[in-house]
This record gives C-alpha cells, structure tokens and sequence, in this order.
C-alpha cells in the first residue's frame, strides 16, 4: 500500500518538510497531535510513496472507538509536489493505485466507520467529487471546523493602518491613553500568568477555550519550529490580554484569546492595537502572505473582527466515505440537534480528563 504510517521518531521533522508546501497549520504534526492527543482521539501521519519518492502526506484524527471510530483529513491531504498528474490522485479509468484510492483502502484497514474528508486543493476536491463512493455531506457532526476564514492579506506597511475600519482605527488610537506594552512571548516563564489569564476568562465568561495543557503542548513543539507565538498585552505588570497564534508557511491563525478588563475602560481595550502589534510582525518580521483571524464566534466578537477588514474565504465542503453502513445507520436514527448535543458533552468530557491528567 502506498499510503505508508510515519514512524513516531520521523513525525515531528515533517513540521519543516510542509513549511516547502501550502499545507495549512491544520495538518501540521505540531498542531493536531495536541488537539488530538487524549480520550478517544489521536492522530496518525501518512506519506504517499510511489517508486521511493514521497509524493503526498496526510495527517488523520482518529476519533471514537470501534466500531464508531472515524477518520477526520482537515484540509488535506498534501500534496508535496506541483507536478503530480490529476489521473493519480483519482481516476474513473483507473479503479485502484491512486492516491484516494489507496487513501480508502487504509481507511478500512483501520476499522473506521466513515472517512471524512477536506480537501485541500481543487486538484483533490475534483476527484472527490468524481468517485461515486464519497458523497458530499457530514454524517456525524463530531468533528466540524468553520465553515470559511477571515483572511487579512499583506499589504505595503504605509497601507496597513489606513486599509483598517475607522472605528479599528479609533480604537487603536484610545488604546494609548493607557501605557499598555506588546509583545511576543520568548520567555516560557510567562505561560503559567498566560493559562491562568485563559482559565479566569473562560469561567468568567462561560466560554468554551482550548484546555490550557493542550495549548502548552501546542506552543511547546510548534515553537521549536518557529509555528507558533503568543502575544500579550501588559498593563501595570499584569497581563490584561493575550493572543495565541499558530502558523503555517504562509500565514499566522489565531487560534484563541483572552482579554481581562482590569484597570481601564471598555473603549481603552488594547486588543485592537494587539492584533495591530500582530499584524506587523505577521507581514513585514515574517513576510506571510495573510493573517487569519479566525471564522466565527460571540456576536461581540465577530464585529470585532471585521473592524479589520478581512476577505470571507469559504472552504471546500467535507466529503464522507461510509465504511460501516450498519455503525453509521444507528447514529443517523439520533437527530441532528442530539448529535450535536452529544458530540458537545464528549467534547467537555474530553477537556475534563484533559485538565486532570495535566
């Protein structure tokens, strides 16, 4: 089978074999062994090898147990060459050897009941759309990331701050009533303030947040690659806001926030400014192609974030290929509105065990 397991001991050095590609930070090893790395989920690595030449590479999330386990390919899988030809990854004259093909055969070595797949090129999504045996749709809605991003793109630093919303702008501007200082974290000694900022806001506000263990797993082993920062802002010594970043050959994601309102007014916020801060070190520190800010969220945040003007980029569908037909059929007889609610509960039960084993 072409399709071949990483080993444990080469998975992380495929961190900076994918910053040659267009991989997004999603399929990073970095990134999703440490959204995936507790109860019922993990995450496997594959590379596509024809004639001793590593063509593609996939990272999978490996969630539930038999016989309801499925297999989660989020924007992928890569393909590590510009030169590969359509009739390889997928083709109807050509019913095994491909790379979906093959993709398939090891889904059903692992017992998965479904395959669902994102795929991240045109390239990918067109085979998908031309093999009878993936259909486009979510069966289960465990597993369901946003539905499209919001791209802030490079532009010349002297454009930067006039291409914001003038109310962006204003709130930049009241942010320097107040002596606020930005900056990135090089200092691990600062992630224990951090985490507790992230658990105090999350109680506060009811939010649901990345478990602190995980993010420090994340930051840990994306930041030997230099994918991964997080930025503060500190007012009177006190970490009052921070942001935490993941990063990808061409772009810097944010992944999740905290702001505490203590010693100054709403209107004086610095997030603003903070991801004013981020901006700049994104495009012109590190010449990436755009800024992700992220998809989604509190009304109050959504208005926040398009105060900086970003493009709506919707991503491909999800494709599913059933497996187990009889596993799939009984979650199909529960509603879509008790799935959710189940997949919420095995997500906070997951969180749960995750804060006790750290």
């Amino acid at each position: 089978m072409p399709w071949k397991l990483i080993i444990k001991s080469e998975i992380d050095s495929w961190n900076e074999k994918l910053k040659r590609t267009k991989a997004p930070f999603s399929q990073y090893p970095y990134f999703i062994r440490a959204e995936y790395t507790f109860w019922m989920s993990r995450a496997v690595f594959l590379a596509y090898i024809r004639d001793d030449k590593e063509l593609a590479f996939c990272a999978i999330a490996e969630i539930g147990i038999y016989p309801f386990r499925i297999g989660v390919i989020e924007s992928g899988p890569i393909l590590l060459h510009d030169d590969i030809p359509s009739d390889s990854i997928s083709s109807n004259n050509i019913p095994s050897g491909t790379m979906l093909e093959e993709l398939k055969a090891f889904a059903r070595t692992r017992g998965y009941m479904y395959l669902q797949i994102r795929p991240m090129t045109g390239q990918l999504e067109a085979g998908l759309k031309t093999d009878p045996q993936f259909r486009e749709q979510i069966l289960f809605p465990f597993h369901r990331k946003e539905e499209a991003d919001l791209n802030i793109y490079h532009t010349p630093e002297p454009a930067l701050l006039p291409s914001l919303k003038l109310q962006c702008r204003r709130k930049i501007v009241l942010a320097g009533r107040k002596p606020f200082t930005f900056r990135k974290v090089e200092d691990e000694s600062e992630l224990k303030q951090i985490f507790i900022l992230f658990d105090k806001v999350a109680r506060q506000k009811r939010y649901h947040l990345t478990p602190s263990p995980i993010l420090l797993n994340m930051f840990r082993n994306g930041k030997k690659h230099h994918l991964c920062d997080i930025y503060t802002a500190c007012l009177n010594e006190e970490i009052v806001n921070a942001v935490f970043i993941v990063k990808d050959a061409q772009s810097y994601y944010h992944l999740s926030s905290a702001l505490l309102v203590n010693g100054f007014k709403e209107n004086e916020s610095p997030s603003a400014k903070l991801h004013y801060f981020i901006l700049q070190d994104c495009f012109y520190k590190e010449e990436k192609e755009y800024y992700n800010i992220s998809y989604g969220g509190s009304d109050n945040l959504v208005r926040f974030k398009n105060l900086f003007n970003p493009a709506t980029v919707v991503r491909p569908p999800y494709y599913t290929y059933v497996i187990n037909r009889f596993s799939t059929s009984l979650l199909q007889i529960i509603s879509p509105e008790k799935t959710t609610l189940l997949r919420n509960g095995l997500k906070r039960i997951n969180h749960l065990i995750t804060r006790l084993v750290k």
